[in-house]
């Protein structure tokens, strides 16, 4: 089905700091999904919250900086734009 859909698809996890978040990773790469090496911090949903390190994760391979430059814009500007509205 992935396949089937040319397109990039882009996954925030947590960092792998224990079990769980270890067998995530690993189950999101048994799917092809890769690692990418960008510091990625989500924004807050709440004012007065702190912004929290996820991990970007990407199929069907890693995506260049200007790539992850454009999704971190978009998440900024497009979607988080109305986490306080």
């Amino acid at each position: 089905m992935l396949e089937e859909a040319h397109k990039t698809l882009i996954l925030e996890i947590d960092p792998p700091v224990d079990e769980l978040s270890r067998r995530r990773k690993g189950f999101y790469e048994r799917c092809g999904f890769a690692e990418n090496p960008y510091e990625h911090i989500h924004p807050p949903y709440h004012w007065g919250n702190s912004g929290h390190e996820l991990v970007v994760m990407t199929w069907p391979g890693r995506i260049s900086r200007e790539e992850y430059n454009a999704f971190a814009r978009y998440l900024h500007e497009r979607v988080m734009d109305r986490a306080f509205t």
